[in-house]
């Protein structure tokens, strides 16, 4: 498949996929917003079990959900409650994202660069968070059995993923954010040589974790 065919097709797919998604029932997608958030929340716990009391605990990196993507404030909320620190990302010029810490209350502004919400506040560099970041909560239209994903076309979090291969040591899980219905068959999201599988996904029915990659934490 061509390049400029790969684009007509992830054009088509994100209409259709965005088409479903502004059609879901306003209660349904709280109802799928909030199993997901808990089963986030229970798999972070289980997993860093052992840094309960820790001061401070591992970082997730995760972003705040605008309507209609899964809303994620409650669970944000949730994992910092639980101590766990929480940053989320922030459009900058040539397609790179910074971090912003998140709490609870914290000012937002609206981005001049996308339609997002991004927390007033010091912003850092990835690579300078990296060490404290256990986990990356990716947001997604859809994702395929294989981890392929397909986002907004932004191509913010395209760029900060291939910037921090799957493969590289000591990379760090990312699982994407989706409706249950946006687990999408092998073969249905045209790739990039440059795009960057995720290692799992959430949906309100638990963490799916897929076989092609090392590390589905």
């Amino acid at each position: 498949m061509t390049r400029s065919r790969r684009a007509t097709e992830k054009a088509r797919l994100r209409a259709s996929l965005r088409t479903t998604r502004a059609a879901f029932d306003p209660t349904e997608r709280q109802d799928q917003s909030d199993a997901l958030g808990e089963a986030v929340v229970a798999h972070v716990g289980r997993l860093f079990a052992d840094s309960a009391g820790a001061t401070p605990r591992p970082t997730v990196a995760a972003y705040l959900g605008v309507d209609p993507e899964p809303r994620t404030a409650s669970l944000l909320g949730e994992l910092h409650r639980l101590g766990f620190g929480v940053v989320v990302p922030i459009c900058e010029p040539a397609y790179e994202l910074s971090w912003a810490a998140w709490t609870p209350g914290i000012a937002l502004e609206r981005s001049v660069r996308a339609p997002v919400d991004e927390p007033v506040g010091p912003r850092r560099r990835f690579g300078d968070l990296a060490p404290q970041v256990a986990l990356i909560l990716v947001p997604a239209l859809g994702v395929d059995v294989e981890g392929n994903r397909i986002g907004q076309g932004g191509g913010y979090f395209d760029r900060f993923l291939a910037r921090h291969p799957v493969d590289e040591p000591g990379a760090v899980p990312r699982l994407g954010v989706v409706y249950r219905s946006e687990i999408l068959p092998s073969g249905v999201i045209p790739t990039e040589p440059y795009d960057q599988p995720l290692t799992g996904a959430f949906t309100a029915d638990g963490l799916l974790r897929f076989d092609r990659t090392r590390d589905a934490r």
